[in-house]
């Protein structure tokens, strides 16, 4: 006898381990749903194995979860199989946060009463490595599995990668100089229009309030952005622009530098709204912000076939954190491949420290303020000012950052959203 759906009961607050959660994919032949534990990663190619069906991910309406109950749209069901065994269930609904309760055996049922698959397409999630000991190693062994390149004496000469921009490296042979004055900086960001442009363009912009705009780098530099800030803002985009944006991309995700943009914009905010003894640089946190995802260039021009591959699987997996998909792909996240590349550009230790752990919330270690702070401006952004928790007001609190200050940041990047997406499309000419 089938099971009839509406007599599954409410299942408030399941633990993690039992829930599931449903997707729909797409091809020329219509949808399928999909059913698979909501901890785990979901791969296509098993799917299509089964089915063979070569299914895109079908992005969710906003608002809206997608049932993991089978026949709920009266479409055919692909079901991960372990599930099947498992003696309690919380299967999602179409309302986010709300489940049903069922055992595998009901679970087997219900795909019964419709045209339905199993297979196995789940895999098991793997995190940021807390030591850094390895990383070498790790990023080598990917590049001889996945590439026919051979093994050079320096990574970055390993990886293939352009060398840095002139400007680049005039920026950081002058920070290694013992003294150096304004003229120098100026000098270099002078030589470089596009940098010279963004930075007038960001001096200029509702970020600062400046009713007097500036006309000069100079002035841009003495009267409103500060030394520093400019000396870190001309690094960031140099090396930025050392790489093209890859081929592939996420569906429904906004573009690299528009990313780029809003958390450096975002990362700077914070840092002039502490007021703790170790306040953050704000030059150095706007770097930090804007070199965020330079794993993302990286990993696209090494491993371009991978790198699609992890596109797919995100659109597949939006709930996963990239890192667990890029360890999953290529054995080594792009958080730790961006890190070690800048480590032997010689940047700081604060830079490709909070680039490596962005993503790891226990991190205790060295220049944790500008780990915690990029932590801090991701949660903001994707979740906006009003859904901010007391854990983030908490957070903020220890970064000397209160309240008022916080929701002000919030308000001031999505207030600029136009000046942003200017700056942003300039990067990418």
């Amino acid at each position: 006898m089938p099971l009839d759906i509406n007599d599954l009961p409410a299942y408030d607050n399941p633990p993690p381990g039992e829930r599931v959660r449903g997707l729909l994919g797409s091809d020329d032949k219509g949808q399928m749903q999909i059913i698979a534990p909501e901890q785990a990663l979901v791969d296509p190619e098993p799917i299509r194995q089964s089915t063979s069906r070569n299914l895109r991910s079908v992005p969710a309406a906003e608002d809206v979860g997608v049932s993991a109950i089978p026949g709920v749209y009266g479409l055919p069901t692909v079901v991960h199989s372990a599930l099947k065994a498992r003696p309690l269930l919380a299967l999602a609904t179409e309302i986010p946060g709300h489940y049903v309760r069922a055992s595998g055996a009901e679970l087997s049922r219900m795909c019964a009463s419709h045209a339905s698959f199993e297979a196995e397409f789940c895999e098991t999630l793997r995190t940021t490595p807390a030591d850094t000991a390895h990383d070498h190693d790790d990023i080598l062994r990917a590049v001889e599995t996945f590439t026919t390149r051979r093994i050079e004496a320096r990574l970055d000469e390993t990886l293939h990668i352009p060398p840095l921009p002139e400007t680049a490296r005039r920026i950081i042979a002058l920070q290694q100089e013992t003294s150096y004055d304004l003229e120098d900086l100026v000098q270099i960001v002078e030589a470089d229009p596009a940098v010279a442009a963004r930075i007038m363009g960001w001096a200029n912009s509702a970020f600062y309030g400046n009713n007097t705009p500036s006309k000069s780098i100079n002035d841009a530099i003495m009267r409103v952005l500060g030394f520093d800030m400019v000396f870190n803002m001309a690094l960031g985009m140099a090396i930025g622009a050392s790489l093209g944006l890859p081929k592939s991309h996420v569906s429904g995700t906004s573009p690299y530098w528009l990313d780029a943009v809003y958390n450096a914009a975002t990362m700077e905010a914070l840092a002039r709204h502490s007021n703790s003894d170790t306040r953050p640089d704000k030059g150095t946190a706007y770097l930090i912000g804007l070199l965020a995802n330079f794993g993302t260039l990286v990993v696209g021009h090494v491993f371009p076939p991978q790198y699609d591959t992890i596109c797919r699987l995100q659109e597949a997996n939006p709930q996963l954190p990239v890192t667990s998909i890029d360890q999953h792909v290529l054995m080594v996240n792009r958080e730790v491949i961006a890190a070690t590349l800048l480590e032997l550009w010689d940047m700081p230790d604060e830079i490709t420290t909070a680039l490596r752990y962005q993503y790891v919330r226990d991190y205790a270690g060295p220049h944790r303020t500008y780990v915690r702070l990029q932590q801090l401006a991701h949660d903001l952004l994707q979740l906006g000012p009003d859904n901010l928790t007391q854990a983030h007001l908490d957070e903020a609190h220890d970064l000397g950052i209160d309240e008022t200050g916080l929701l002000e940041v919030g308000g001031v990047v999505r207030n600029s959203q136009e000046e942003l997406g200017e700056l942003a499309n300039s990067m990418m000419q």
